[in-house]
């Protein structure tokens, strides 16, 4: 793959509806594209670029809820760990200003919030496994949305 902006391809791959209908062959492309971009660049280039452009891109619950859509498409075979979920998660959350019930996401952020915080030795972030951890009263994740909400007032 020649050198590429990777904030634009980040753009390519999430800028679209998650529901728009795609063949095998088209989502199959999507997916080799994502997975290129990231042994190309790295994991960690290509996150910075993929928050870049849900902060920048995703203005409301709707997007928001497009956007994790897509981020759990493309990596929830191979879920990967980032440096802060928590940031990541708030934003989001923030978003949906904490009422995923009305984008129909409960599931969706559910399974993302599980990849992202939890680990094989802890599954106390993990709503399938522990039924009293509700993301939605997380600490760590309310602190973020409040952040956000303060920052963004």
């Amino acid at each position: 793959m020649k050198k590429i902006n990777i904030y634009e391809q980040v753009r390519y791959l999430f800028n679209r509806r998650w529901d728009e209908e795609l063949t095998d062959e088209q989502d199959e492309k999507l997916q080799n594209e994502y997975d290129i971009l990231i042994n190309e660049y790295s994991w960690k280039v290509v996150f910075d670029s993929i928050d870049n452009y849900m902060r920048s891109e995703c203005i409301d619950g709707e997007s928001a809820c497009n956007f994790a859509h897509l981020y759990w498409g493309y990596n929830c075979y191979d879920p990967k760990k980032i440096e802060s979920p928590y940031r990541f998660l708030g934003y989001i959350y923030y978003r949906m200003d904490l009422n995923p019930w009305k984008y129909d996401a409960v599931d969706l952020l559910d399974g993302i919030v599980n990849d992202l915080l939890s680990t094989p030795d802890d599954k106390s972030h993990n709503p399938f496994w522990n039924p009293d951890y509700i993301p939605e009263k997380d600490p760590e994740i309310i602190a973020e949305v409040e952040r956000l909400r303060k920052e963004k007032s």
